[in-house]
């Protein structure tokens, strides 16, 4: 007997179609946003910041990053160019690579920004290769380099939060030192 008639003698075609699509969800990949969370928070970076036309994925110091799965690579080309463009910043690319059949996009794109002439001039980093020891859902602390202080920043309104304030680790942000960002009013 096959392990499917197995399953509709014992379960009822409702339960199993959503035993079914319970199983399939949890091993659907994660969101693209799951992604830009985690590698943002790794760089202590800001995410989904507002530019005409668009919003840039992950925006550091240096670089305007758009984060894009494997397969759609081309893309991720224009969108980095026009956002490092917009925020004056250079231009990066995070290719999702997250099954080996996938690599092959990731040598597409760096062929492509090679025949273009545009392989010095946008930056591209392949998840999780280029992120030793970065999984999904980690805390910003958790990375590597980040030691847990008695201030955090929030890293999009760039506040400062002291230890015994209700934002502190409460907040999308990273630890920082005592004079990063401004201090929050609710921290005085």
């Amino acid at each position: 007997m096959s392990a499917r008639s197995l399953l509709t003698r014992l379960l009822p075609a409702p339960v199993l179609l959503g035993a079914l699509l319970l199983a399939a969800s949890a091993l659907r990949a994660q969101s693209e946003a799951d992604y830009i969370r985690t590698i943002a928070a790794h760089w202590g970076a800001e995410t989904e910041v507002a530019v005409a036309s668009g919003r840039v994925d992950i925006l550091t110091d240096a670089y305007a990053i758009e984060v894009e799965r494997a397969s759609k690579w081309k893309n991720a080309i224009g969108q980095s160019l026009w956002y490092g463009l917009q925020k004056d910043r250079a231009a990066g690319i995070v290719l999702l690579v997250t099954q080996p059949s996938e690599y092959k996009y990731f040598l597409q794109l760096n062929s492509a920004l090679a025949h273009g002439g545009l392989a010095g001039r946008i930056r591209v980093w392949q998840y999780p290769a280029d992120f030793p020891g970065v999984t999904l859902g980690e805390r910003p602390y958790a990375a590597a380099g980040s030691a847990k202080t008695a201030y955090w920043l929030s890293t999009n309104s760039r506040k400062r939060h002291n230890a015994t304030c209700r934002w502190y680790e409460a907040s999308k942000g990273r630890y920082c030192s005592a004079t990063e960002g401004t201090l929050a009013g609710c921290c005085d």
